[in-house]
């Protein structure tokens, strides 16, 4: 059990409650008293829910045997060792030929390979046989095989932790985020107002509240601020989301989280929430009162981040981040409004470098090796012998993105709207400093695992989350 410990711990970050001390990275303020200059910008404590351990010590990964009590050999008919199929090279070929019947528009046939890919492959074979048995386990939504996704349900709260302590993705695309926020915001802003496009559990923000806090406190002791700058949350609220009856419930929970955190370091918060339609009108109210108070506006999507378990719309996407483009345009040709902020931008599925749309089949092929990467980390980071909890995780946190009905609709959004920057020339790029990048490599233990993280872009504001070279997770800043 140390030796899986030691391997869970060099994935995670060390994990703490809000109240505890923080291991923090500094930004350089020149201008700054030295005792301020030293302020923490950013924190590797990630706070969970109450009744979940808050250190990686007591985290006894010898639990998750008892997430997913499922007998799987009563459900599905396992492989016999005296086959001699090849299954690796036989998925390969039932999905090109998937991918060519439907760019061929032949959808009797793509239907016949479906239902072949359907009945041939289960959840407990190579990784390129679980992805295609969870792109292909749809077409049985009402038949009993769905029975393996209805119990990992059950346990939907404890596999959302794990699988976000357990894989770097989520903690990389939230910490990169909010340290790009936390090294742009000005010292004398009055208030930061974080517009978040999909906050769900809200895993990403206890530990900035912290960090401002603890900014906050150093400034006003070494009389730079002359009283401390207050912290608005708004999250854009998804009519799907409230279709269950817990949803609302879940966010009230989250923002008492939140206000509970604030409180305990003495920081101003206030968290409200709000219909993506509703943020033209917030926006409109923004830009007017731009010239007043030093309200500095960081807009944050975080999007296809396998912890989510859901992907949003790119149509609702890209009217985000356009809304937010559009508002920092403003404010940077504004005569009256010194005010700017800055856009940060999660990607868990590569959209910015998907080339060659106008085929489904390289689409589809591009979209599938993008998840066997993230099924083969996933695999790598879970202990053998926890198979039946990382079924459980598998189901949850990577089928819904992977449901080949759905990637039609996905290819058509990504068709429809080709690369999301190409309307961000009016922005610049916000650099990711190297302390940011050798934070993030120190987080993945780039060098003693198969993971590791370099910066791209023009102005170097994009930083890249690899998996023994295929890219996981993109996050990128704009301002």
């Amino acid at each position: 059990m140390d030796d899986l410990m030691n391997q869970f711990d060099s994935f995670s970050p060390p994990l703490t409650s809000c109240n505890d001390s923080l291991e923090t990275s500094h930004a350089n303020f020149d201008y700054l008293p030295d005792g301020v200059k030293n302020f923490p910008v950013h924190v590797n404590e990630v706070p969970f829910h109450d009744e979940f351990p808050m250190d990686c010590s007591s985290f006894d990964l010898e639990d998750l045997r008892d997430l997913f009590k499922v007998d799987v050999s009563a459900t599905l008919v396992l492989p016999r060792e005296e086959m001699k199929i090849d299954n690796e090279l036989s998925a390969r070929h039932l999905a090109k030929a998937y991918a060519e019947a439907m760019e061929a528009e032949k959808k009797e046939i793509a239907k016949v390979i479906a239902r072949r890919i359907n009945e041939k492959f289960c959840p407990i074979g190579d990784v390129r046989e679980r992805l295609l048995y969870h792109s292909f386990q749809p077409l049985n939504k009402q038949a009993e095989n769905n029975y393996l996704h209805q119990e990992a349900s059950k346990v939907f709260d404890e596999a959302f932790e794990a699988i976000y302590r357990m894989i770097p993705n989520g903690t990389f695309a939230h910490f990169r985020a909010n340290m790009a926020i936390l090294e742009a915001l000005p010292y004398d802003a009055e208030v930061l107002h974080v517009v978040d496009f999909d906050m769900g559990d809200g895993v990403q923000w206890p530990s900035m509240i912290t960090a401002i806090a603890q900014q906050q406190s150093l400034l006003h002791q070494h009389g730079v601020i002359s009283q401390q700058m207050k912290l608005k949350l708004t999250s854009i609220k998804w009519e799907e989301d409230y279709e269950r009856e817990s949803s609302q419930w879940r966010f009230e929970e989250t923002k008492n989280r939140f206000h509970d955190c604030a409180y305990s370091h003495g920081l101003k918060l206030k968290v409200k929430e709000i219909q993506l339609q509703d943020l033209v009108t917030e926006v409109k109210k923004m830009k007017k009162n731009s010239g007043g108070k030093r309200e500095w506006v960081a807009f944050n999507c975080m999007h296809g981040l396998p912890h989510m378990g859901r992907r949003r719309s790119k149509t609702h996407v890209m009217q985000f981040l356009n809304m937010a483009r559009d508002y920092l345009a403003y404010c940077a040709n504004s005569k009256t409004s010194k005010n700017r902020g800055i856009i940060t931008f999660g990607d868990g599925e590569n959209w910015g470098k998907i080339r060659n749309l106008s085929c489904f089949g390289s689409f589809f092929e591009s979209f599938m090796d993008h998840y066997q990467a993230l099924l083969e980390s996933i695999e790598w980071n879970f202990p053998k012998g926890l198979a039946q909890a990382r079924i459980a995780m598998e189901c949850l946190f990577v089928a819904p993105f992977v449901d080949s009905l759905a990637l039609l609709e996905e290819w058509k959004e990504i068709k429809e709207f080709g690369d999301f920057q190409s309307g961000f020339g009016s922005l610049q790029g916000v650099g990711f400093s190297n302390e940011s990048l050798m934070e993030a490599k120190v987080m993945v233990s780039e060098g003693a695992s198969l993971y590791s993280v370099r910066i791209e872009g023009e102005y170097e504001n994009e930083m890249v989350l690899e998996w023994r070279g295929s890219p996981l997770v993109r996050v990128y800043a704009w301002r």
